[in-house]
C-alpha cells in the first residue's frame, strides 16, 4: 500500500510538474494597450490559449456588415485592447470565408447575424456568446461575462434547470440555444420569454428585437403578432436602414419551423397556416415549391393518398423540363405511397425524366427509382437490369455512397 501511495504522489507531482513546464516553456504575453492583438491561424490560437489555461475570443464578423466596421475604431481604444489582451487569444473570423466559417460548422455553431463575439475555451468547446454594441462598456462588459463561470453562456442552462426566469437570461438562453443548434431549449425559452413579456408592449421594438434574437418557432407568441403585424417590422428595420430585413427574419423562423425536428410531422391544417405565414411575410410565390413535400406525407399520413398524388402531378408540371426534380419528386412516392395506385403516373415522370439527364450521378438514381418502381409491381427481371444499371453508373461518380444501390440489388436475388 506504501509502494501504491508513492507511486500516486509522483504521477500526480510529475503531472503538476509537467503542465507547470507546458506553461512555463511560453513566452510571457506582451499586452498591448493600443490594439487588439490578433493571431492570424483559428487552430493555432485555439492551442495557444489551450497551453496557456485562457479562452480564445473569436470575433465573427462580415467586410459588407455597417455594425462590424463600426467596431473597429473600439478594438484600438486602451480598455478594450488591454482587457482582451491580457485575457483571452484573440482570432477574427471572417464569416465570408468557408474554410473558417468551417470552423463553426465543425462545432455545430449557427451564426444568425453578424456581429457576434465568441468564446471557446481550450477544447474548442463554446463556452460563451454575445450580440455586441459598439461601445466599450458592451465589449468590456461581454468579457468580464466571459471570464465569469456563474455569468457565462454555459451557465445558462443550469439556471434556467433551477427556476430563475427573468427576461435577461431567457432571451440569452434562447440566443445561445439558437446558435449551438438546441432546438428544444430555444422553442422552450423563448415561450417562457413570451409568457413573462408585457403584452401592452407587445407591439414595441424591443419585442421586434427579441423576436429577432431569439425565435425559431411558429408557434412562439412573439412570431404569431409579428406576421400579423409585418408593417410594424418593416418601419422598425427601415428606420435602422435595413428595409426588407423583416421578411429575411420571418422568412428564417418558417425555416426553422419546417425544417426542424417538428416540421415533418405537421399535418395539413399547420400545413396551410405555415402557407398563409409565407404568404405574410413576401414569399408567397415559394410556397409550392417549399411545402409540396411535407404536404405529399401529410395526406399520406391523413390518409388521403389520391391528394398526395395530385400533388405529385401539380409538382411535375411546376418543374416542367427539370429531369432532377422529376426523379426527387419518384422518390418521394417511392418511400411514401402506401399502395401501388402510384405506380402508373411514377413510370411515365421517370420517362418524362430520362431524356432530360445528363450526368451519370442523376442517371444512377433515375434507374435506382426506376428499379423500385418494377419490384414494387412484380417485376423482378427488368428490376434487377436497372439496379444494376444503377449501381454501374453510381461507381463512376466520385464520393457515392453505395449502400443503397447494394441493398436493392441484394434484395433482389
Amino acid at each position: 500500500m506504501r509502494s501504491i501511495y508513492l507511486l500516486l504522489v509522483l504521477v500526480f507531482f510529475g503531472c503538476k510538474s509537467n503542465s507547470q513546464e507546458s506553461q512555463k516553456d511560453l513566452p510571457a504575453k506582451t499586452v498591448s494597450t493600443t490594439e487588439i492583438t490578433w493571431q492570424p491561424d483559428f487552430n493555432a490560437a485555439l492551442a495557444e490559449a489551450k497551453q496557456r489555461g485562457e479562452l480564445l475570443f473569436v470575433e465573427c464578423y462580415l467586410p459588407t456588415c455597417p455594425v462590424c466596421q463600426s467596431m473597429e475604431p473600439f478594438f484600438k481604444t486602451p480598455e478594450v485592447a488591454k482587457k482582451y489582451n491580457s485575457s483571452f487569444i484573440n482570432f477574427k473570423l471572417d464569416g465570408g470565408k468557408a474554410e473558417l466559417v468551417k470552423q463553426l460548422n465543425d462545432r455545430n455553431i449557427w451564426m444568425p447575424s453578424f456581429p457576434q463575439f465568441l468564446f471557446f475555451d481550450g477544447d474548442g468547446n463554446l463556452v460563451h456568446q454575445s450580440e455586441v454594441s459598439p461601445s466599450i462598456e458592451s465589449m468590456v462588459g461581454i468579457a468580464d461575462a466571459a471570464l465569469d463561470p456563474n455569468k457565462r453562456a454555459s451557465s445558462y442552462k443550469k439556471r434556467y434547470e433551477n427556476g430563475e426566469r427573468n427576461m435577461d437570461l431567457l432571451a440569452n438562453y434562447a440566443a445561445f440555444a439558437r446558435i449551438t443548434r438546441d432546438t428544444t431549449a430555444g422553442i422552450e425559452a423563448a415561450s417562457e420569454l413570451f409568457k413573462i413579456f408585457p403584452k401592452d408592449q407587445i407591439s414595441t421594438e424591443l419585442s421586434w428585437k427579441l423576436t429577432k434574437k431569439c425565435v425559431s418557432d411558429v408557434d412562439n407568441g412573439f412570431a404569431q403578432y409579428w406576421f400579423a403585424h409585418k408593417d410594424v417590422a418593416k418601419a422598425f428595420e427601415t428606420h435602422e436602414g435595413h428595409p426588407g430585413n423583416e421578411d429575411n427574419i420571418l422568412g428564417g423562423i418558417i425555416q426553422n419551423s419546417l425544417y426542424g425536428k417538428r416540421g415533418k410531422d405537421y399535418d395539413i391544417a399547420k400545413l396551410n397556416k405555415i402557407k398563409e405565414y409565407m404568404r405574410q411575410s413576401g414569399a408567397g410565390q415559394y410556397v409550392d415549391a417549399v411545402t409540396w413535400e411535407f404536404e405529399t406525407k401529410a395526406q399520406i399520413r391523413e390518409n388521403h393518398p389520391e391528394k398526395a398524388l395530385a400533388i405529385g402531378n401539380k409538382m411535375i408540371n411546376a418543374y416542367h423540363g427539370n429531369g432532377s426534380a422529376y426523379v426527387y419528386i419518384v422518390r418521394v412516392f417511392n418511400d411514401n405511397f402506401p399502395n401501388n395506385n402510384y405506380l402508373a403516373d411514377a413510370r411515365k415522370w421517370l420517362e418524362e425524366a430520362k431524356p432530360l439527364l445528363n450526368q451519370d450521378n442523376m442517371k444512377a438514381e433515375y434507374f435506382y427509382e426506376s428499379a423500385r418502381i418494377y419490384q414494387k409491381a412484380g417485376d423482378k427481371v427488368k428490376a434487377k437490369i436497372d439496379a444494376e444499371q444503377a449501381k454501374a453508373l453510381a461507381v463512376k461518380t466520385a464520393g457515392t455512397n453505395m449502400a443503397k444501390f447494394d441493398a436493392l440489388l441484394s434484395s433482389l436475388n
